[in-house]
């Protein structure tokens, strides 16, 4: 791997590992809150969390604000966020975590078609190599493990990983300005996100009225935190050198980490083809690392 991108890449991958443990935060969370609810408290949590990194050490810079792609980024995030939210309510964590990781191929057309982003020869072989390990690690092999009555989710969860797309490739793009202040820019794509869900979660959720049990603040703070907030900004702060398809191919280690904690927590199916298809996964990541440069 070129030595410049190694850092940039190994804070990609971190995050994607706390991303990874989203999954079954949220299955758990759900038990005790509404999706709406759960999205909303979530994102406000980050965005405190976020504004209290950022304002303790220097003033908020609202000229921010005055970039439309803080407010385009923001939207979009909400607008993944409630799909995903809605989406694993009705399927599994696994299966979740694959279908909206499976984007990395729209990814890649999204950055090479809008920003001219170069596909090496190493992306080329990494992008087919992805999509079968992804494959293998939900289905292990197995076609008849696609069938059952999980559509709905499904589908809405294929929606927010095609969202995210455009957010990955528009995040990329704000943060190669250099003009750009990293921190400043999470904090405020943070407080927009929030305020992108909130409508959705007073309308159809029970946000003003239901009482969160322990365990239900135990999953919104993790999530979070863990899952949001801190690697949304390790992975912006990378992002600046990284292109678009390689952090999303890199981004891929949150489907293996979903599949094993799925299984070892929540019981859900790994079977032996599977592992195979984290192999994959792995050797994916490994192989678009080697064939990409800094950018």
């Amino acid at each position: 791997m070129n030595t410049s991108i190694r850092v940039p890449v190994g804070l990609i991958a971190f995050s994607g590992v706390l991303w990874g443990t989203s999954f079954v935060a949220m299955k758990v969370g759900l038990e005790y809150v509404d999706p709406y609810s759960f999205a909303f408290l979530r994102l406000v949590t980050a965005s405190v969390f976020s504004a209290a990194l950022v304002f303790v050490r220097e003033r908020p810079k609202l000229n921010v604000l005055r970039d439309w792609r803080i407010w385009v980024l923001g939207i979009l995030n909400a607008g993944g966020f409630i799909l995903q939210y809605v989406g694993i309510s009705y399927t599994t964590a696994n299966r979740t975590a694959l279908i909206t990781n499976s984007n990395v191929a729209f990814t890649a057309f999204l950055s090479w078609s809008l920003y001219h982003e170069p596909m090496g020869f190493g992306n080329l072989l990494a992008l087919p190599l992805s999509v079968l390990g992804l494959f293998l690690l939900v289905t292990g092999g197995d076609l008849s493990t696609l069938s059952g009555g999980q559509v709905m989710g499904d589908l809405l969860v294929l929606l927010a990983g095609l969202i995210w797309s455009f957010f990955l490739v528009l995040n990329k793009d704000m943060v190669s300005r250099r003009s750009t202040n990293v921190s400043q820019m999470v904090a405020w794509v943070m407080l927009v996100t929030t305020i992108g869900i909130a409508p959705v979660a007073f309308l159809l959720g029970d946000v003003t009225s239901v009482a969160v049990p322990l365990e239900g603040w135990i999953a919104v703070a993790y999530t979070a935190v863990l899952c949001t907030a801190v690697p949304y900004w390790l992975f912006t702060r990378a992002q600046r050198y990284v292109g678009a398809t390689l952090s999303a191919l890199v981004l891929l280690i949150e489907v293996v980490v979903a599949i094993i904690s799925s299984a070892l927590i929540l019981g859900e199916q790994f079977a032996i083809g599977s592992g195979l298809g984290a192999v994959l996964v792995c050797a994916s990541i490994v192989l678009a690392s080697r064939g990409s440069s800094s950018r």
